[in-house]
């Protein structure tokens, strides 16, 4: 798990001080730039079901995803009502082609949704000037993207979703940016987001001291001494 001792005792500690909430959902919302363009999130999935109420899409609209997705995704569309699509990726390159994507597009076809894949970054300019091109709102997936400022997200996507939950190289036990291109769009999703219940500080903590007690658990003396005593018990550890 990518998170120091230092960043689980810090956030322990800030569970337990009353701050200004408003103050630390702006600084984080202005970790890219300062232009407002952001929205702090529970998670990802949180924020694309934002995204998803303020498009104020139609039964039976379609989203589209690169094929190997999350399936917290795809239920999300579904439960709304929607019919998810897949595009097949490219094995070369673990994204869609210009041509895949061209013969699943619709007159129904509301939204796509590309994630980068194990790190990699997609050449999505071609992908998503297509969609758009079909009215199509194009959304970037970086959740598997991102090491730093160094990227902020494509700039042909009308929308880029960052995500910090447990797995990620960046974490922060959960959280996400997304990045909305469109001010109208983005101020209605504010306006759904403001009517969300607030997390309770007790659940954060609980949450930290459970990735702490796995923290121990995982570190290579305790996880070498459970393999040993395994072993030595001739079971699979595993």
């Amino acid at each position: 798990m990518k998170i120091g001792w230092g960043d689980l005792a810090a956030g322990l500690i800030a569970s337990f001080a009353p701050a200004s909430r408003a103050g630390e959902v702006t600084r984080a919302e202005s970790y890219f730039s300062g232009a407002g363009d952001t929205i702090a999130a529970y998670s990802v999935r949180s924020g694309f079901d934002l995204l998803l109420q303020a498009l104020e899409l139609k039964p039976g609209d379609e989203v589209i995803f690169s094929a190997l997705n999350v399936r917290g995704m795809v239920r999300i569309v579904k439960d709304a009502g929607f019919v998810p699509v897949p595009v097949d990726l490219d094995i070369a390159h673990m994204g869609p082609s210009v041509e895949r994507l061209k013969a699943v597009i619709t007159p129904r076809s509301r939204v796509f949704v590309v994630a980068h894949l194990f790190g990699t970054r997609l050449d999505l300019d071609p992908l998503f000037h297509l969609a758009k091109t079909h009215g199509v709102v194009t959304v970037e997936d970086c959740a598997q993207a991102f090491n730093g400022r160094d990227y902020a997200g494509s700039d042909a996507a009308d929308v880029n979703m960052f995500s910090f939950g447990p797995i990620k190289t960046a974490t922060a036990l959960g959280g996400a940016l997304i990045r909305v291109k469109d001010a109208a769009l983005r101020q209605r999703m504010r306006a759904i987001q403001s009517r969300y219940p607030v997390q309770p500080d007790a659940k954060q903590r609980k949450r930290i001291l459970t990735f702490m007690g796995l923290k121990v658990i995982t570190s290579r003396l305790v996880l070498g001494a459970l393999y040993r005593f395994f072993k030595a018990r001739g079971e699979d550890y595993e």
